[in-house]
């Protein structure tokens, strides 16, 4: 079975700092190979990264002003796609390649797929990203062999913290904590919260807490999740921060998954940024990806449902995403 993606919605292809400096980027999404760079006014430019001529990577070409020459036989396209010279022969609108429409917003580059023209609207509201101090925010991007549904059921199930990041993340609350949900007409919400229970250990935090954890889900896989807590009668010595896990699909089995931790509290301590940011790198690096790429290695094949699992009653969120996600599928393919 083929994995179908979701079509006429921004895919975030890149943090924008990933473009700085004159850098080419060449990265695949939803199968589509592209390239993108800033034009000289500071404009992103996002091509298929296909000279149409014989394949040739364009990103291993020449970058000369708003122009980049394709490497084998150095046909040269704009920022718009169009070929601006052919060394051999006319420059016609039949060598173009497709160029995708761009939206630099906070903080990332996201690129429209899809037919229809694009809708700025349809992208989450991320201005908590914009609203942090730059100190204060940890940005992330790792490329993991696994299907991006498979990503977004982790943060989906909140309960593997307890066990798979038992040591930082977890201390059981997300267990004890029965969810909840609610149902928007662009997303849903599912919440784990508690009036005293043990703070996971990186909250570093007196015990017993009041804490909660909240997730947004938006189609197709971009999430943000609130987290936080205070001692028990405590509020000023309270924690949050929201952090937002987006995966981006590169193929049917491996994703773009990037991530931004922004928090409201202790916003000027630069150590306590380093640690936060070597806790949560250990995290998913060591514990998250490593059991997400070996599940789908065990799978075998993108699609769960063929293998018939087992659900349990932590697994309705993930449930409940891959459902709207399936008939927001195939609601696009009825036009």
């Amino acid at each position: 079975m083929m994995v179908e993606f979701l079509e006429n919605r921004w895919y975030q292809l890149a943090w924008a700092e990933e473009l700085a400096d004159g850098a080419v980027l060449s990265r695949q999404v939803v199968g589509i190979p592209m390239v993108a760079f800033r034009t000289e006014s500071g404009d992103i430019a996002v091509l298929d990264n296909r000279c149409p001529h014989r394949f040739a990577p364009l990103n291993e070409g020449k970058r000369e002003g708003d122009t980049i020459a394709c490497p084998y036989h150095g046909l040269v396209f704009n920022a718009a796609g169009l070929c601006v010279h052919n060394p051999h022969g006319a420059a016609t609108s039949s060598l173009s390649v497709t160029s995708y429409p761009v939206l630099e917003r906070y903080k990332a580059v996201w690129i429209w797929v899809g037919k229809n023209s694009p809708d700025e609207s349809v992208l989450p509201d991320l201005s908590f990203i914009d609203a942090a101090p730059e100190i204060a925010q940890l940005r992330l991007y790792t490329l993991v062999a696994a299907n991006y549904e498979l990503l977004s059921d982790n943060i989906m199930d909140l309960s593997h913290a307890d066990y798979l990041h038992a040591n930082s993340l977890g201390s059981g609350f997300n267990t004890r904590a029965k969810s909840t949900m609610e149902e928007y007409p662009d997303h849903f919400s599912i919440a784990w919260r508690s009036d005293s229970d043990e703070p996971p250990p990186v909250f570093h935090m007196e015990s017993p807490a009041k804490l909660w954890t909240e997730v947004d889900w938006y189609p197709p896989a971009l999430m943000v999740l609130r987290a936080g807590g205070h001692p028990v009668g405590k509020p000023e010595q309270g924690i949050d921060s929201l952090n937002l896990h987006n995966m981006t699909p590169e193929t049917e089995t491996t994703t773009h998954y990037f991530t931004c931790n922004a928090r409201s509290f202790l916003v000027d301590d630069a150590d306590f940024t380093a640690m936060l940011r070597d806790q949560l790198i250990h995290a998913f690096q060591f514990e998250d990806k490593p059991m997400i790429e070996k599940i789908q290695r065990q799978m075998g094949t993108p699609d769960l449902w063929s293998l018939e699992p087992k659900m349990l009653p932590i697994d309705k969120g993930a449930v409940q995403a891959r459902r709207r996600l399936a008939k927001l599928i195939e609601a696009a393919k009825q036009g």
